[in-house]
């Protein structure tokens, strides 16, 4: 890393030690380090990634332990390991480790969470909470690769379709203010192609490619008060979006109600508020507990799992609040946002 001298209009050369020299270690520094800061790290080697916890253990059949694991936008999960210098068998490491979390189901990836960080990742999500562990993929992270597990990496992801990304860290340390800087690069694949690679998938994989019609979308839900509730409602002509399996619900124009149809529920956001909203929701829905402000208290989260739930919304939102005072004004394209993240 050249450093800038704009006194005299040059560059200077900062000195480049190892993690060994600067004596950093793999789990006592730098996974602190990235753990600590996480979307500073992730920024760094251009990922969207939700870091669900660090020294996870992959199986209760091993010892073994992951270094970071985390997740992305469309629910992949990443393996992420580190390594000092470099190590031939980092790669193997992390496919086995992959190879066991593929075992998982969504709920033990949130049982890593508390209520607030679950909250977060529901925020951070593109797809539904089931869409989790779909896929996996594995982030390398080191100093230097070998000629024989770049080409292996190779391999396995364009002939096998492995997800692998390859990071050097590089260290520089500038004397004159004892300041200490580590830069990530990709080094497999190059940034331009991991985009290509990223969209080619998001295309295969989405869900509008699943669901070619709402009979199909419908056909997974095992609610069948939930089934029958958005068959009545795409037959009444309601507004919906195919490819998140959403109905949507306006008051004069805006959108305020997003019906997601889930497993075993529908789940519902409001992305506006009226006074004492929470005590009339909870009071006419069979589970009260799944009523809870989000957004930092900007829209609500429900979820309705009965018949009665369903006519009860359905009643409310098409008659008793048609001329509500709402405390808020979420604009159009807030809504989009919103809508995006937490569907």
């Amino acid at each position: 890393m050249l450093k800038i001298k704009r006194d005299d209009q040059s560059f200077s050369l900062l000195e480049t030690p190892t993690l060994e020299d600067a004596s950093i270690t793999e789990r006592n520094d730098l996974q602190e380090f990235i753990s600590n800061s996480p979307a500073a790290f992730f920024a760094e080697i251009g990922q969207e990634l939700f870091l669900l916890g660090k020294e996870v253990g992959p199986s209760k059949t091993v010892q073994d332990r992951i270094d970071l694991l985390a997740i992305d936008k469309e629910g992949t999960c990443v393996v992420i390991e580190l390594k000092r210098g470099s190590h031939k068998l980092q790669m193997l490491q992390a496919i086995s480790y992959a190879g066991m979390i593929s075992q998982w189901v969504p709920d033990e990836f949130l049982q890593l969470l508390d209520d607030e960080q679950q909250e977060a990742l529901s925020d951070f999500l593109e797809v539904d909470r089931d869409e989790i562990n779909r896929k996996q993929r594995i982030i390398l992270v080191a100093e230097a690769y070998d000629f024989a597990l770049l080409t292996a990496a190779e391999w396995l992801s364009e002939q096998n379709g492995v997800g692998i990304v390859c990071c050097r860290l590089a260290m520089s340390k500038d004397i004159a203010t004892n300041s200490e800087y580590v830069v990530c690069s990709n080094v497999y694949p190059a940034p331009e192609l991991a985009e290509e690679a990223v969209s080619r998938g998001r295309k295969r994989g989405s869900s509008q490619d699943k669901w070619p019609d709402w009979t199909d979308a419908l056909a997974s839900v095992t609610n069948s008060a939930v089934v029958s509730y958005f068959n009545q409602e795409l037959e009444a002509g309601r507004e919906s979006y195919l490819r998140r399996r959403t109905l949507r619900y306006r008051v004069a124009g805006k959108r305020v109600w997003n019906m997601v149809a889930r497993n075993n529920k529908a789940y519902v956001w409001q992305y506006r508020r009226f006074a004492g909203d929470i005590d009339f929701w909870k009071e006419g829905l069979s589970k009260p507990s799944s009523v809870e402000p989000v957004k930092r208290g900007q829209c609500l989260r429900l979820s309705l799992y009965t018949a009665d739930d369903l006519q009860f919304f359905h009643d409310t939102v098409s008659k008793n609040l048609a001329s509500i005072d709402w405390l808020d004004d979420i604009q159009e394209n807030e809504a989009e946002e919103l809508e995006v993240a937490n569907e």
